[in-house]
C-alpha cells in the first residue's frame, strides 16, 4: 500500500479533461497553498508573500483563472493607489471523495476545493474484516460517483483513503487489510487516482489546509477516539506519537458509543459528563508530558464526536490548563466527519498545494 503524500509534482496517466489542471508548476502550487490559507489576497501581496514578480504573479493567476482554479472578488479601492482585487480559491475548481476505514465504520465524504464537505455517507459492519471492507469501500465510492451531477465528477481530482494502522479484530486480519492493493481496487470503480494515509496523519495535515492550524507551523494534534490520537507538527513537518488508550469499556463498545452520539447528540446518556472530564484529564497529562520536550503553543483536539461535545472536552482542558499555560487549546474545525476529510485532502496536497509551510504573514 503506498502512502501518500506523494511526491510534490505528480501527472495524472490517465487521458482526461482533468489532466492539464493538474499538472501545476511549483509556482503555481505555491500560489494556491498561499491563497487556501489567506484567502482575498490581492496580486500584490501574492508577490510579497511568495517573493515572485508581478508579471509572473500575473501569468500564474491567468492560468489558475482559466482554469477555474481561483476566483477574482470585486475590486477594493483604498484611500492610495489603484484598486485591489482580492483572489480565492474556487470552491468549486476541484473536488474529492474522501474514504475513512474505521474499525466498525466507513465514513465517505465528497469534499470541494477548500475542505467543505458536500456530501456524505456512513457504512457499518460488524468487524473490520478485509472482505467486508473492501465491498464497502468500493460501494461507497460507486455511491458517492452516482450522487454527484456530471459537471462535479469531471472535476474530480482523485481519491483519499485512510485508515488507523491497527485495522482488524486480529493482526492476519490487519496485516491482509493494510497489504491490500486499495489504490488499484478504487481506481477500477473509480478511474480516478488513489491517495493513501493513516488517518490521524491525514486529519492534522487536513486541519493545517482547511481549520484550525490553517497559519500554523508548530501545533499538537489530537484525535479523540477509542484511544486518544497524537501527531505533533513541527516546522509544517508531522511526527506520530503513541496512543492513550482509555480504562474501562472495551474500544467496540465505546465505538459505538461514539458513532450513536455523532449520529444523535441528544441521547448522550448521564455518564457523558464523567467521561468527558475524564477525556480532559488524559488530554491535560498528554500535553504536559510533551512541554517537558518541546514547546508547542497550541494544542488541537478533534474527534468523532459533535461539536457541542468536543467544545465542552475543550473548555475543560483549557480550564484545567490554567490561564497560565503556555499551550492554547482550541477545537478542531474540521467537525465529526473530521477523519474523512482529512482523506478528501489527500488528492488535493499531492496535486495542488506545495509541499513547504508558507505564510503571507
Amino acid at each position: 500500500m503506498r502512502f501518500a503524500p506523494p511526491p510534490s509534482v505528480r501527472i495524472a496517466e490517465r487521458s482526461t479533461g482533468m489532466n492539464q489542471v493538474l499538472a501545476r508548476s511549483y509556482n503555481e502550487r505555491l500560489i494556491m497553498s498561499l491563497l487556501l490559507q489567506n484567502p482575498g489576497l490581492s496580486r500584490m501581496q501574492l508577490g510579497e508573500a511568495s517573493g515572485l514578480s508581478a508579471q509572473t504573479i500575473s501569468v500564474i493567476v491567468r492560468s489558475l483563472e482559466k482554469d477555474n482554479l481561483v476566483l477574482k472578488g470585486e475590486a477594493v479601492r483604498g484611500r492610495i493607489g489603484p484598486p485591489t482585487t482580492p483572489i480565492s480559491l474556487n470552491p468549486e475548481g476541484a473536488f474529492s471523495i474522501g474514504i475513512h476505514i474505521g474499525h466498525r465504520n466507513l465514513d465517505v465524504v465528497m469534499s470541494d476545493f477548500v475542505g467543505n464537505p458536500i456530501s456524505r455517507r456512513a457504512f457499518f459492519y460488524d468487524e473490520a474484516r478485509l472482505d467486508d471492507v473492501r465491498r464497502t469501500a468500493r460501494a461507497a465510492v460507486e455511491a458517492a460517483m452516482a450522487e454527484a451531477p456530471k459537471a462535479r465528477r469531471a472535476r474530480l481530482a482523485g481519491i483519499g483513503l485512510s485508515l488507523p494502522s491497527d485495522m482488524g479484530p486480529t493482526i492476519e486480519e490487519a496485516r491482509a487489510i493494510l497489504d491490500f492493493d486499495f489504490e488499484a481496487e478504487l481506481s477500477r470503480a473509480s478511474g480516478l487516482d488513489v491517495f493513501i494515509q493513516d488517518d490521524v496523519t491525514a486529519a492534522a495535515s487536513a486541519e493545517c489546509m482547511f481549520g484550525a492550524a490553517r497559519n500554523l507551523n508548530d501545533y499538537l494534534y489530537c484525535v479523540v477516539t477509542p484511544h486518544i490520537v497524537p501527531r505533533l507538527v513541527l516546522g509544517g513537518r508531522i511526527h506520530a506519537g503513541h496512543d492513550q488508550a482509555f480504562s474501562g469499556e472495551s474500544e467496540a463498545a465505546m465505538m459505538d458509543r461514539f458513532l450513536a452520539l455523532r449520529d444523535a447528540p441528544e441521547a448522550s446518556g448521564d455518564n457523558i459528563d464523567s467521561w468527558i472530564g475524564a477525556v480532559a484529564d488524559e488530554l491535560h497529562a498528554l500535553i504536559a508530558s510533551l512541554g517537558k520536550f518541546a514547546r508547542v503553543k497550541t494544542a488541537i483536539i478533534a474527534g468523532l464526536l459533535p461539536d457541542a461535545v468536543l467544545a465542552e472536552i475543550v473548555s475543560r482542558l483549557s480550564g484545567i490548563s490554567g490561564a497560565d499555560s503556555e499551550t492554547a487549546i482550541e477545537k478542531s474545525r474540521l467537525g465529526p466527519w473530521g477523519l474523512a476529510i482529512g482523506a478528501a485532502a489527500l488528492p488535493f496536497h499531492s496535486r495542488f498545494m506545495n509541499d513547504s509551510p508558507v505564510s503571507a504573514g
